[in-house]
């Protein structure tokens, strides 16, 4: 039998797929399985921003409604355990090792027929299982790269297909343009009731609209016009909805609308609003304008690309009150580094560029470059580690606000090993 080391070796070790073969295979692994998927109600969520908030704001309002709630959300910033949880306690190290053990002799099925099983797929057989086993009454499932081609499209007709904020990535997987990325996120909707995030680009609306009509699907797009911000500081907001007042932990004015259209969401589900209350006010989620430490001011936030930048330089101007922003900032090669950077650095007065603890990530000596062009005080900081010594150093002395962001690498080694 597996120990709890010994599974996440062999989870990890699962090899990187193409998109769209995941979508291909899974049906096969759930075949195998047993189909744990199998009567169990569920919320689909993908988008480019915003759905693990969605995500964590729906399964706590479940919770808070008395249902017992699974919630699968990729990717994890703490530890791999955060994945899969049910009513917000991650699953358990030895029940993870036995699930893996009971699953490996599907995935060696697969191996012999050619089409070896990707980490995504076993992450989520390993959710799904633990969800039957459990007898969940309800799950939240967060899609890992858009819809058409991801492991979660071969569930089945989810209660509520849900499409948060729409931004260009992963352009070599989902197409070059906002459309496509739309048209292939929209593949989640299958005809139920479909939820769509109200700040779009009018292009990617038109192409959930379109698979919406091709489904017969009713599509709902929350108001935003009804919210009065009561107030705001970096540690959460207080806000009236329709005349009614909600308390929100999670800070950044992007939450409160992640928030409302979570509580569109509930409403559609059937939860009662004094859940959706209690589920808002109880919320927790790592690395989204996460307040770490007062001493100095300390901020940690997973944004790492333009649509999540833009959502967090709005919040930084709102909320700082006026103190001087110093940024360590990492990020992967891969990302729009110099569009990012471009959102952010004009409103720094210092960046400390650092080098995530990842093989995809940029350099910190090549990110300096870049975000030299956008903040005229930009610093190589080396490794995460020293890089967050010396910015943390200079920030208490300088009295600025530290804003750690650009990767949820990042954010995950400095939750998970810094002191604060």
């Amino acid at each position: 039998m597996m120990n709890e080391q010994q599974a996440l070796e062999y989870i990890h070790a699962r090899p990187r797929l193409r998109h769209g073969d995941a979508a291909q295979r899974m049906p096969r692994l759930l075949e195998l399985l047993g189909h744990p998927e199998k009567g169990l109600p569920f919320v689909h969520v993908t988008g480019t921003n915003g759905k693990g908030s969605f995500c964590a704001m729906t399964a706590s309002i479940l919770t808070a409604s008395g249902k017992k709630t699974g919630l699968f959300i990729s990717p994890y910033i703490v530890t791999f355990h955060e994945r899969m949880q049910i009513d917000g306690e991650n699953i358990p190290g030895d029940t993870l090792a036995r699930l893996t053990e009971e699953i490996k002799p599907a995935l060696e099925q697969l191996e012999q027929e050619g089409t070896p099983a990707g980490e995504f797929m076993l992450d989520l057989a390993l959710a799904l299982k633990w969800f039957q086993e459990e007898k969940v009454d309800f799950a939240v499932i967060e899609a890992g790269i858009g819809g058409a081609g991801d492991a979660t499209i071969a569930l089945p007709t989810p209660a509520l297909s849900v499409i948060m904020g729409i931004g260009l990535e992963h352009t070599v997987l989902l197409g070059p343009t906002l459309s496509d990325i739309a048209r292939d996120k929209a593949a989640i909707i299958k005809g139920n009731p479909a939820l769509l995030y109200p700040d779009q680009p009018p292009e990617a609306t038109a192409e959930v609209m379109r698979r919406c009509a091709e489904t017969g699907a009713k599509l709902h797009i929350p108001s935003l016009t009804g919210i009065e911000i009561e107030e705001e500081s970096l540690t959460g907001s207080r806000f009236c909805y329709d005349g009614t007042e909600y308390t929100l932990p999670l800070a950044g004015r992007y939450q409160i609308k992640n928030a409302v259209t979570a509580l569109w969401g509930a409403r559609l589900l059937g939860i009662d609003p004094e859940s959706a209350k209690k589920g808002l006010a109880t919320v927790k989620f790592p690395a989204r304008m996460q307040c770490v430490s007062q001493n100095p001011w300390t901020i940690v936030d997973g944004a790492h690309n333009p649509h999540g930048m833009r959502a967090l330089r709005e919040s930084l101007e709102a909320l700082a009150g006026g103190k001087k922003i110093y940024a360590l900032v990492g990020m992967m090669e891969d990302k729009a580094v110099e569009e990012t950077l471009s959102i952010l650095g004009p409103v720094c007065r210092k960046i400390f560029a650092v080098t995530p603890d990842t093989p995809r990530a940029m350099e910190s000596g090549k990110l300096r470059q870049i975000a030299g062009k956008f903040c005229a005080d930009a610093t190589d900081g080396g490794s995460w580690k020293e890089g967050y010594a010396l910015a943390r150093t200079e920030a208490g002395r300088d009295g600025a606000l530290l804003l750690v962001c650009g990767s949820l690498y990042l954010a995950g080694d400095l939750l998970r090993e810094a002191s604060f």
